[in-house]
Protein backbone atom coordinates (compact mmCIF):
# COMPACT_ATOMS: atom_id res chain seq x y z
CA UNK A 1 0.00 0.00 0.00
CA UNK A 2 1.44 3.36 -0.81
CA UNK A 3 0.35 6.69 1.15
CA UNK A 4 -0.59 9.20 -0.76
CA UNK A 5 0.27 12.81 -0.06
CA UNK A 6 -3.56 14.62 -0.91
CA UNK A 7 -5.03 18.43 0.11
CA UNK A 8 -7.59 16.63 2.90
CA UNK A 9 -10.86 17.65 1.72
CA UNK A 10 -14.14 16.83 2.52
CA UNK A 11 -16.54 14.18 0.89
CA UNK A 12 -20.38 15.18 1.23
CA UNK A 13 -22.83 12.28 0.41
CA UNK A 14 -26.33 13.28 0.61
CA UNK A 15 -29.69 12.14 -0.09
CA UNK A 16 -32.77 10.93 1.33
CA UNK A 17 -32.90 7.88 4.12
CA UNK A 18 -32.00 4.74 2.68
CA UNK A 19 -30.77 5.85 -0.77
CA UNK A 20 -27.13 4.38 -0.04
CA UNK A 21 -25.56 7.42 1.81
CA UNK A 22 -23.63 5.25 4.64
CA UNK A 23 -23.31 1.80 2.25
CA UNK A 24 -21.21 4.30 -0.12
CA UNK A 25 -19.83 5.77 2.45
CA UNK A 26 -18.55 3.03 4.67
CA UNK A 27 -17.50 1.41 0.74
CA UNK A 28 -16.01 4.39 -0.17
CA UNK A 29 -13.83 4.55 2.84
CA UNK A 30 -12.46 1.24 2.97
CA UNK A 31 -11.32 1.46 -0.28
CA UNK A 32 -9.19 4.83 0.38
CA UNK A 33 -7.99 3.30 3.01
CA UNK A 34 -6.95 0.07 0.49
CA UNK A 35 -5.87 3.63 -1.63
CA UNK A 36 -3.15 4.74 1.12
CA UNK A 37 -5.54 7.74 2.11
CA UNK A 38 -4.45 8.04 5.59
CA UNK A 39 -5.70 9.58 7.81
CA UNK A 40 -9.48 9.09 6.80
CA UNK A 41 -12.47 9.53 9.06
CA UNK A 42 -15.52 8.29 8.15
CA UNK A 43 -18.81 10.42 9.53
CA UNK A 44 -22.10 8.50 9.28
CA UNK A 45 -24.92 11.22 10.15
CA UNK A 46 -27.03 8.56 12.41
CA UNK A 47 -24.06 7.63 14.36
CA UNK A 48 -23.16 11.49 14.99
CA UNK A 49 -26.05 12.02 16.63
CA UNK A 50 -25.42 9.32 19.26
CA UNK A 51 -21.94 10.77 19.84
CA UNK A 52 -23.02 14.25 19.98
CA UNK A 53 -23.93 13.32 23.63
CA UNK A 54 -27.62 15.30 23.69
CA UNK A 55 -30.04 13.74 22.23
CA UNK A 56 -31.39 15.86 18.66
CA UNK A 57 -34.52 15.32 17.18
CA UNK A 58 -35.54 15.81 13.60
CA UNK A 59 -37.00 19.44 14.02
CA UNK A 60 -35.28 22.10 11.34
CA UNK A 61 -34.08 23.59 14.60
CA UNK A 62 -32.35 20.36 15.61
CA UNK A 63 -31.38 19.52 12.13
CA UNK A 64 -29.40 23.07 12.16
CA UNK A 65 -27.33 22.65 15.36
CA UNK A 66 -26.52 19.26 14.04
CA UNK A 67 -25.62 20.06 10.76
CA UNK A 68 -23.46 23.31 12.53
CA UNK A 69 -21.63 20.82 14.44
CA UNK A 70 -20.95 18.08 11.27
CA UNK A 71 -19.38 20.73 10.20
CA UNK A 72 -17.33 22.37 12.61
CA UNK A 73 -15.96 18.62 13.33
CA UNK A 74 -14.96 17.81 9.59
CA UNK A 75 -13.46 21.52 9.26
CA UNK A 76 -11.26 20.56 12.13
CA UNK A 77 -10.27 17.25 10.69
CA UNK A 78 -9.61 18.43 7.61
CA UNK A 79 -7.49 21.46 9.43
CA UNK A 80 -5.65 18.60 10.87
CA UNK A 81 -5.06 16.77 7.60
CA UNK A 82 -7.38 14.02 7.62
CA UNK A 83 -9.81 13.81 5.18
CA UNK A 84 -13.34 13.26 5.97
CA UNK A 85 -16.39 11.43 4.29
CA UNK A 86 -19.35 12.61 5.59
CA UNK A 87 -22.65 10.70 4.98
CA UNK A 88 -26.18 12.93 6.35
CA UNK A 89 -29.64 13.58 4.94
CA UNK A 90 -28.90 17.44 4.63
CA UNK A 91 -32.14 17.77 2.46
CA UNK A 92 -32.28 21.51 2.66
CA UNK A 93 -29.60 22.92 -0.11
CA UNK A 94 -28.97 25.97 2.13
CA UNK A 95 -27.33 23.33 4.65
CA UNK A 96 -25.63 21.70 2.04
CA UNK A 97 -24.37 25.52 0.80
CA UNK A 98 -23.43 26.29 4.63
CA UNK A 99 -21.47 23.54 4.53
CA UNK A 100 -19.54 24.32 1.27
CA UNK A 101 -19.00 27.54 2.29
CA UNK A 102 -17.15 26.96 5.61
CA UNK A 103 -15.40 23.32 4.48
CA UNK A 104 -12.58 24.90 1.99
CA UNK A 105 -12.06 21.69 0.10
CA UNK A 106 -15.65 20.07 -0.25
CA UNK A 107 -17.03 17.84 -2.70
CA UNK A 108 -20.89 17.22 -2.88
CA UNK A 109 -22.21 14.01 -3.82
CA UNK A 110 -25.68 13.55 -4.00
CA UNK A 111 -27.59 9.96 -4.32
CA UNK A 112 -31.05 10.55 -6.72
CA UNK A 113 -33.40 7.59 -5.26
CA UNK A 114 -36.81 8.00 -4.84
CA UNK A 115 -39.00 7.93 -1.99
CA UNK A 116 -40.66 4.60 -3.07
CA UNK A 117 -37.40 2.75 -4.21
CA UNK A 118 -35.83 4.25 -0.89
CA UNK A 119 -38.94 2.74 1.30
CA UNK A 120 -38.99 -0.66 -0.04
CA UNK A 121 -35.17 -1.02 1.34
CA UNK A 122 -35.82 0.70 4.26
CA UNK A 123 -34.51 -1.96 6.70
CA UNK A 124 -35.06 0.27 9.83
CA UNK A 125 -38.90 0.44 9.24
CA UNK A 126 -38.45 4.42 9.25
CA UNK A 127 -40.64 5.35 5.89
CA UNK A 128 -43.36 3.05 7.24
CA UNK A 129 -43.64 4.86 10.49
CA UNK A 130 -43.20 8.02 8.91
CA UNK A 131 -46.35 6.90 7.13
CA UNK A 132 -48.11 6.16 10.08
CA UNK A 133 -47.24 8.59 12.68
CA UNK A 134 -47.12 11.05 10.41
CA UNK A 135 -43.72 13.02 10.79
CA UNK A 136 -44.09 16.78 10.00
CA UNK A 137 -40.38 16.52 8.97
CA UNK A 138 -39.34 13.58 7.45
CA UNK A 139 -37.93 14.31 3.80
CA UNK A 140 -39.10 12.31 0.64
CA UNK A 141 -42.35 11.99 2.43
CA UNK A 142 -44.29 15.25 4.08
CA UNK A 143 -40.66 17.65 3.30
CA UNK A 144 -39.09 17.89 -0.04
CA UNK A 145 -35.50 17.34 -1.01
CA UNK A 146 -33.79 20.06 -2.12
CA UNK A 147 -31.26 18.99 -4.73
CA UNK A 148 -28.37 21.68 -5.35
CA UNK A 149 -27.99 23.01 -8.86
CA UNK A 150 -24.76 21.67 -9.02
CA UNK A 151 -22.69 19.48 -7.01
CA UNK A 152 -20.39 17.74 -7.51
CA UNK A 153 -21.44 14.25 -8.36
CA UNK A 154 -24.72 12.99 -9.04
CA UNK A 155 -25.62 8.85 -8.72
CA UNK A 156 -29.19 7.37 -9.45
CA UNK A 157 -28.65 4.68 -6.85
CA UNK A 158 -32.02 3.42 -7.86
CA UNK A 159 -31.59 2.35 -11.29
CA UNK A 160 -27.75 2.14 -11.34
CA UNK A 161 -25.92 -0.98 -9.38
CA UNK A 162 -24.21 -0.44 -6.15
CA UNK A 163 -21.02 -2.04 -7.93
CA UNK A 164 -20.91 0.99 -10.70
CA UNK A 165 -22.17 3.64 -8.08
CA UNK A 166 -18.86 2.51 -5.98
CA UNK A 167 -16.70 2.65 -8.45
CA UNK A 168 -17.47 5.87 -10.22
CA UNK A 169 -17.83 7.36 -6.51
CA UNK A 170 -14.30 6.28 -5.95
CA UNK A 171 -12.81 7.42 -9.08
CA UNK A 172 -14.34 11.02 -8.96
CA UNK A 173 -13.01 10.94 -4.65
CA UNK A 174 -9.33 10.09 -6.45
CA UNK A 175 -9.64 12.44 -8.93
CA UNK A 176 -11.37 15.15 -6.09
CA UNK A 177 -8.06 14.68 -4.23
CA UNK A 178 -5.62 15.07 -6.47
CA UNK A 179 -4.65 11.18 -6.16
CA UNK A 180 -3.25 8.88 -8.89
CA UNK A 181 -5.66 6.18 -10.12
Amino acid sequence: MKLHSISPGTIWITGITASGKTTLGQSLYERLVEKGVIPLEFLDGDELRKRLGKTYGHSMEDRQIVLKKIVKLAKGKNKRGITVIVSTVSHKKAMREYARSQISQFMEVYLDCSPKACADRDHKGLYEFAHTVKYDLFPGITEPYEPSDAPHLTLNTEKTPFSECANILFRQVVLFLGMES
